[in-house]
């Protein structure tokens, strides 16, 4: 289900292909988001770490956020799920003015500078209050956006998981590539997906990533696979051919090949 509203808010409740999710963004509005299914790397303005389904964070205004989700946590169908509300300032303006009771929770809602994320308790009345909504018209949500601002309001049960800063684009993009390459190494990469990934194309892409590293793009994904590759040799009773096929290599040979020159050994002398 995806449903778009028009005016101070807009609302949505998506079930799709992790790799559908959109990449970093940024806007003038309050987003509220809710991972029904997935897991992966979340980076909200100056924070990257991991989270699972059932959160609940609220981002502010003007700061860039995206969530990576894990290609191997979906439901039965292979996607995931979410729900986001998206509030204008507008909205929170309209409140405070129609009805005074609300001024001091529309006040407090703003104080959030940061980026934040509640407690299982508080989560748990919101989640419910954001499932309700999908059965509600545009009309009625209205009433649910209200009751979602005052549970905001009230300063308990919240995390700080991002904080704005100002965008270095180069530093941001090799961000991207980074976390991209830690979420997706064990599948297979082409340059036209991660050139995608952060909006430019080949070319420009391959030119860019030299000019940052040093190294060509296919160097340090092979170099980031053989770290995993260590990993595995150290810490699990598999053989050289599964290690090379879990950690994204599809070519033993070559995978040997790789490590032997990342390492000085084989792949069977290191374990």
């Amino acid at each position: 289900m995806s449903q778009t509203e028009k005016h101070s808010y807009t609302f949505d409740s998506v079930h799709l292909a992790p790799d559908e999710q959109i990449g970093l963004h940024q806007h003038p509005t309050w987003e509220l988001s809710h991972v029904i299914t997935g897991a992966g790397i979340r980076t909200i303005g100056d924070m990257t770490e991991p989270f699972t389904s059932g959160e609940v964070v609220l981002v502010p205004p003007g700061i860039p956020h995206c969530w990576y989700f894990d290609n191997k946590v979906t439901d039965a169908e292979g996607k995931i799920e979410n729900i986001t509300l998206i509030v204008e300032n507008t909205f929170l303006n309209n409140c405070a003015s129609s009805f005074g009771e609300l001024s001091e929770y529309t006040d407090r809602f703003r104080k959030n500078t940061n980026a934040v994320k509640f407690t299982k308790e508080k989560s748990g009345a919101m989640i419910s209050i954001l499932k309700e909504m999908c059965r509600q018209n545009a009309a009625e949500r209205i009433a649910s956006i209200i009751k979602l601002i005052i549970l905001i309001g009230e300063s308990d049960g919240i995390q700080v998981v991002g904080k704005y800063r100002k965008i270095d684009k180069e530093k941001e993009r090799m961000k991207q590539i980074q976390t991209y390459v830690v979420c997706n190494a064990k599948r297979n990469i082409t340059l036209d997906d991660v050139a995608r990934h952060v909006g430019m194309n080949r070319a420009s892409f391959c030119v860019f990533f030299k000019k940052a590293t040093g190294q060509t793009f296919v160097t340090y994904l092979n170099e980031h696979r053989i770290k995993l590759a260590c990993q595995l040799l150290k810490q699990k009773k598999m053989s050289v051919s599964e290690i090379c096929y879990a950690v994204g290599f599809n070519d033993v040979p070559y995978f040997n090949r790789v490590f032997k020159r990342c390492n000085g050994t084989t792949p069977s002398e290191y374990k």
